[in-house]
């Protein structure tokens, strides 16, 4: 999978708090954003059916 670099703004008190589940989790910051982003895709799918990548 190729990973694609992305520059986004958010708020301070998200990324101290994301910082901690990381370090819980024992991930690195920057994995914890990705498990986050595919877990809100996965609940996204399960509710609206899984987005086709074919058609964009």
């Amino acid at each position: 999978m190729t990973k694609e670099q992305y520059t986004i703004r958010v708020d301070e008190d998200l990324v101290r708090k994301i910082k901690i589940i990381a370090g819980k989790e024992r991930r690195s910051v920057n994995n914890q954003f990705e498990f986050f982003i595919a877990k809100s895709i996965e609940l996204y799918e399960k509710e609206n059916g899984e987005i086709n990548l074919s058609s964009e």
